[in-house]
C-alpha cells in the first residue's frame, strides 16, 4: 500500500519547512501552516469522534472561507470522504447530490443554514448536522464547527490512508445535463499540487489568491498549488473583479486561477488603473475556449502573466498548458493563432487527439481529445454505465472536440454535444463566437443550434451588448459575412442581459436551448 502521494503527506511538508509562516488568509483571519494542520487534524479527530467510518461521506455547504479550505485535509485525512457543494444551487438539486453521495455527515455556513433546512426533513441519511457561524446561533441539535475543533485532539488522526484512497466526490459542473460526482483520490490532489508547481515554479515567496469556488476544480487547484509549495493563499469569498484586484495590490498576490470570463471582466473593468497588479506572474486560466481577441487584450493589458489551461472535473485540474515562453517565442514570430490553443500535455498528463477508430488525427483534422495520467479519476460515484463509456483503457474521453497544429499544439474546438449540423453542414459554435467576439458592440456571445424546419438546426446567435451599444440583428449578420462562410452565419440573433454561466465560468447552453427553442420559432430581436 503507497501511503507517500497523500494529502497528509501535504501538510507534512509544510510542517516541517514552513510551519510558521502564513497558510490562509481570510479577511481578518490568518493561520500558520502549523495552525492550519493542528486545525484540520482536530476537526478531522472530532469527525471520527461521532462515530463516522473510513470512507463515509462528509458534506460542506460554505462560499470560499477558511473553513472549506480546510475540508480539504481535515475529512480526506480523517480517511472520510469530502462533497463540496454548489452554494449555488437550488434545494432540490443539493438534494439530489446528498442523495447520490449518501451524506453521513454536513457542515453548512449560517448564511446558507435556511436552505438546508428546507430539505432536512428529506435528509434522513444524514446523522450529523455542523453549525459554521456565530456561536451563540447554533441550531438546537446541531454541533459547533469551532468547538469541535477546539475539544478535539490536534495529533494526526489514528488512520491509515494510502495514495488509492477516495479523498472526494467532486461533482461536475452540469453543462449537460445532472452534474456526476467524480471519485477524487489523495493521489490526484498530491499530483495537482507537486504538477502544479512543477510548471508554475511555485514556492514559498509565492502568493496564491483564490478567487474561484472551492467546490470546483478551478478553485481546488489554487489551494493545492499553494499547499504543496508553501505559499501563502488569499481566500476570496467569492468572485468581484475590483476585490480581486485590490487582494493583489495589497497582498502582492504572484500566481491564481480565473475562469475565461473572469478574463474578460478583469480586462475590461474600468477601474483596472486604479491598483497595482505588477505582482502577478503566473494567473492561470481555463474553464471555456479562449477567444484570442480576449487573450491578446489581456496580454497588452498586463503583460504575458496568462497561463492557459485545459481541464476537466474528470482529471482534478489539467490536462494540457500553453506556456508563458511559447506564447512568448509564437508573438515573437508573429503568430498570433498560438492564443487560441490551450497547449500541449501537463505534467504528469498525456492528451492526445483522436479520430472515431482511436487513431490520432493528422495537423488540422478535428477529433476527440483523450486524457490519461496521475490527475484522472477512478469514475463516477454510482455511475457505472457512464464511467465504462467515458473511461476506457485507462484513457478518460472528454467529448470535447479539438484540433492539433504541425507543432503538436492543441486548440479546443467546441464540445461534441454543441457541434450544429444545418443543411447539411457541421458547424463548431466556438468558431462562429470567436468572429462574433471581434464586434465592437459584443461583450459576451454564444451560438447555439435550434430546431428548423428547412435547415434541420438554425444557428442562433444569443449575444450581451457592450454599455450603450447600438447594433442590430442584421450588423451582427452582415460581420460575420465578411469574416466566415455564409452557412456558418447565425440565421437569428438575440440580445439579452445576460448568459447563464456555471460557477467554473462555463457557459450553460443547455439553458439557452431550453430557453430559445420557441423563442427562435420567430424572429430574432433588434434594441
Amino acid at each position: 500500500m503507497k501511503t507517500f502521494g497523500t494529502l497528509r503527506r501535504m501538510l507534512a511538508r509544510n510542517l516541517e519547512y514552513n510551519p510558521e509562516k502564513i497558510a490562509l488568509i481570510e479577511g481578518d483571519r490568518q493561520y500558520s501552516f502549523k495552525d492550519f494542520a493542528k486545525r484540520t487534524y482536530s476537526i478531522g479527530n472530532a469527525l471520527l469522534g461521532l462515530g463516522l467510518k473510513k470512507g463515509e461521506r462528509v458534506a460542506v455547504l460554505s462560499r470560499n472561507s477558511i473553513e472549506s479550505a480546510e475540508s480539504y485535509f481535515s475529512i480526506p485525512n480523517a480517511g472520510l470522504v469530502l462533497v463540496m457543494l454548489n452554494f449555488r444551487l437550488a434545494a432540490p438539486e443539493l438534494l439530489a447530490i446528498l442523495a447520490d453521495a449518501r451524506v453521513s455527515a454536513i457542515m453548512v455556513n449560517e448564511e446558507f443554514l435556511g436552505t438546508l433546512e428546507g430539505i432536512k426533513s428529506s435528509l434522513h441519511f444524514v446523522r450529523h448536522y455542523i453549525y459554521i457561524g456565530g456561536k451563540g446561533n447554533t441550531p438546537e441539535g446541531w454541533r459547533h464547527y469551532e468547538i469541535m475543533a477546539e475539544q478535539s485532539s490536534c495529533l494526526e488522526p489514528a488512520v491509515e490512508i494510502a495514495e488509492d484512497d477516495l479523498a472526494a466526490l467532486m461533482y461536475t459542473s452540469g453543462t449537460t445535463g445532472l452534474p456526476k460526482g467524480c471519485m477524487a483520490t489523495h493521489r490526484n490532489f498530491y499530483h495537482i499540487g507537486r504538477s502544479l508547481n512543477v510548471e508554475m515554479r511555485t514556492n514559498g515567496n509565492d502568493v496564491g489568491i483564490i478567487a474561484c469556488p472551492l467546490f470546483h476544480a478551478t478553485g481546488e487547484v489554487v489551494l493545492m498549488n499553494d499547499m504543496y509549495g508553501g505559499a501563502t493563499s488569499v481566500v476570496m469569498p467569492q468572485w468581484e473583479p475590483e476585490e480581486f484586484m485590490r487582494c493583489v495590490d495589497k497582498y502582492r498576490v504572484t500566481t491564481g486561477m480565473l475562469a475565461t470570463p473572469m478574463l474578460l471582466f478583469l480586462t475590461d473593468h474600468p477601474k483596472v488603473g486604479d491598483y497595482d497588479l505588477s505582482s502577478m506572474k503566473n494567473i492561470f486560466f481555463a474553464g471555456a475556449p479562449v477567444t484570442p481577441v480576449i487573450f491578446k487584450k489581456a496580454i497588452e493589458r498586463f503583460g504575458n502573466v496568462f497561463v492557459h489551461l485545459f481541464g476537466t472535473t474528470e482529471t482534478v485540474g489539467q490536462a494540457t498548458i500553453l506556456r508563458l515562453e511559447e506564447v512568448a517565442e509564437a508573438l515573437a514570430q508573429g503568430r498570433t493563432d498560438i492564443l487560441g490553443s490551450c497547449g500541449r500535455s501537463f505534467a504528469d498528463m498525456e492528451s492526445v487527439v483522436v479520430d472515431e477508430n482511436d487513431n490520432p488525427v493528422l495537423p488540422g483534422v478535428v477529433g476527440e481529445i483523450k486524457v490519461r495520467g496521475l490527475g484522472t479519476v477512478l469514475g463516477y460515484w454510482n455511475k457505472e454505465d457512464e464511467t465504462g463509456k467515458d473511461f476506457r483503457n485507462g484513457w478518460y474521453y472528454s467529448l470535447d472536440l479539438c484540433r492539433v497544429d504541425e507543432r503538436g499544439f492543441i486548440y479546443v474546438v467546441d464540445r461534441k454535444k454543441d457541434m450544429i449540423i444545418t443543411g447539411g453542414e457541421n458547424v463548431y459554435p466556438a468558431e462562429v463566437e470567436s468572429v462574433l467576439y471581434r464586434h465592437p458592440a459584443v461583450r459576451q456571445a454564444a451560438v447555439i443550434g435550434t430546431s428548423d424546419k428547412k435547415w434541420g438546426e438554425a444557428l442562433t446567435a444569443i449575444i450581451v451588448k457592450k454599455e450603450n451599444a447600438l447594433v442590430s440583428e442584421e450588423d451582427i449578420r452582415s460581420f460575420c459575412k465578411k469574416e466566415i462562410a455564409g452557412y456558418k452565419v447565425p440565421r437569428k440573433v438575440f440580445f439579452v442581459e445576460s448568459l447563464p454561466m456555471s460557477a467554473s465560468g462555463k457557459l450553460l447552453k443547455f439553458r439557452l436551448r431550453a430557453q430559445f427553442s420557441k423563442a427562435s420559432s420567430g424572429n430574432g430581436n433588434e434594441t
